[in-house]
């Protein structure tokens, strides 16, 4: 059984301060979360990022205000991209959101459960931003397909307290 771990969405926008839909405190999670990459790299064990990665006219910025645009500073991640073994991008279709790392809201993949499949991955640790948002929906997703999946809280932000799966 192959375990990875999950990072979702973990950059600038959503992480920084000055970022246009910034977390509370998701800055703060950064220490967490290289530890636990390292501990992950110790073990042998996948490391994967979803990046948030929309063109300048996604329709989402109509309620979210535009964050996390393609080759701009807000969708850099904030984790050192050396230590990941892929990156997931979603949310580049103008027309669909996608808070799921693995599906997006039409039901079509980003490539995730293809990928972890194939590298034989079925257990998943997921940490990131934002819990209540794009976190909750990549560990409902994550269930739904059938990996054993630990939502590491410690190593997670979001906007409210409030989960729904």
């Amino acid at each position: 059984m192959k375990h990875a771990l999950l990072i979702v969405d973990y950059q600038y926008d959503f992480v920084s301060p000055d970022g246009s839909l910034y977390v509370p405190e998701a800055e703060t999670k950064l220490q967490h979360i290289t530890n636990l990459i390292h501990k992950f790299k110790q073990e042998k064990n996948l490391i994967i990022a979803s990046q948030d990665w929309h063109p300048a006219d996604h329709y989402s910025f109509a309620q979210w205000g535009n964050h996390c645009e393609q080759n701009k500073k807000g969708s850099n991640l904030m984790i050192n991209q050396a230590d990941l073994d892929h990156v997931i991008l979603k949310g580049q279709n103008k027309d669909i959101e996608s808070y799921s790392a693995f599906y997006d809201e039409r039901n079509n993949s980003n490539g995730l459960d293809e990928l972890l499949k194939n590298l034989g991955v079925s257990e998943l640790t997921i940490v990131g931003v934002a819990t209540d948002i794009c976190v909750a929906n990549t560990v409902s997703s994550a269930i739904k397909s059938g990996y054993k999946v630990h939502l590491d809280l410690e190593g997670c932000a979001g906007f409210s307290n409030v989960l729904t799966f």
